[in-house]
């Protein structure tokens, strides 16, 4: 019984926690790159806005220190979008 609560009280607090990071911008860039199985690299990110909002895509942001692990090169743009109180990536790539 005691297992079975302490698996409970993690899951709780994974899911909680990818509910949260959702409602920041970079925290939404830093779980993305996490979720690419680059947990260094989600912690050492520098993260930048760019200012500029594209009607299709969202806002864009700059981040160095996330690469693309199968082709080496950095993906150094990544595009957001607001769903309600919630952000995602709508794209990310090497260029705006």
């Amino acid at each position: 019984m005691k297992k079975k609560n302490i698996f409970i009280g993690a899951a709780i607090l994974v899911i909680a926690s990818l509910f949260v990071s959702s409602f920041s911008p970079e925290w939404t860039i830093r779980r993305h790159i996490l979720g690419s199985l680059q947990p260094i690299n989600s912690l050492k990110a520098k993260i930048t806005t760019l200012g500029r909002v594209d009607a299709e895509y969202g806002h864009l942001y700059n981040v160095s220190g996330f690469m693309n692990r199968a082709t080496g090169d950095e993906l150094g743009f990544f595009y957001l979008k607001k769903l309600g109180l919630f952000w995602y990536v709508a794209s990310t790539g090497t260029g705006p």
